[in-house]
């Protein structure tokens, strides 16, 4: 497991606050999800999550065990503002940053890892985003509070289709398996 980086973890709260404008509707649920999809498609691509951030099975999604207190501590600097305004009659809590990000710890691969998911998934919704999160079966196959693995990335949604299936089948024949 990667040790986590708290430098790192603000740092990209920073940037994901700053890169998204007012538009993007960012709150604590969609930043949780930009997070997360940033840190394990990093695993996924490069064998490391960016933060070593612990990402946990909840109502939502995927939840970083840090993100509360890395939000307070970065609203209480300054770093980042957290406002309440209208989204389609609904009070969300946006967050917005107050500063340009240090992004020197990030590799320009990370980075790269860090914009692929803030290109594809930084203007969908936090309820679609959570609704992505509960197809991963990371999410569905862990206990309730319980850390998501990072490895667990490698088993998309679960779904089969029926060349995996004849593929399978083959290969059970031609090992003796069934």
């Amino acid at each position: 497991m990667d040790e986590f980086n708290e430098k790192k973890f603000k740092e990209l709260i920073v940037y994901i606050a700053k890169r998204l404008g007012p538009e993007a509707a960012l709150g604590r649920v969609k930043l949780a999800k930009l997070l997360m999809a940033s840190d394990f498609g990093a695993y996924e691509r490069i064998g490391h999550s960016l933060t070593g951030a612990t990402y946990e099975k909840w109502e939502h999604g995927h939840l970083p065990r840090q993100l509360l207190l890395a939000q307070r501590d970065l609203e209480a600097s300054g770093d980042i503002r957290v406002e309440t305004v209208d989204y389609f009659g609904k009070q969300l809590s946006q967050i917005s940053a107050e500063r340009d990000p240090d992004m020197s710890d990030f590799s320009e691969d990370e980075l790269a890892i860090v914009e692929r998911s803030l290109h594809s998934l930084g203007y969908e919704s936090a309820s679609f985003l959570s609704a992505q999160s509960h197809l991963e079966l990371g999410w569905r196959l862990t206990d309730w509070k319980e850390p998501i693995p990072f490895r667990t990335v490698f088993l998309g949604t679960g779904a089969v289709s029926e060349a995996d299936i004849r593929r399978g089948e083959e290969l059970a024949s031609s090992h003796g398996w069934n």
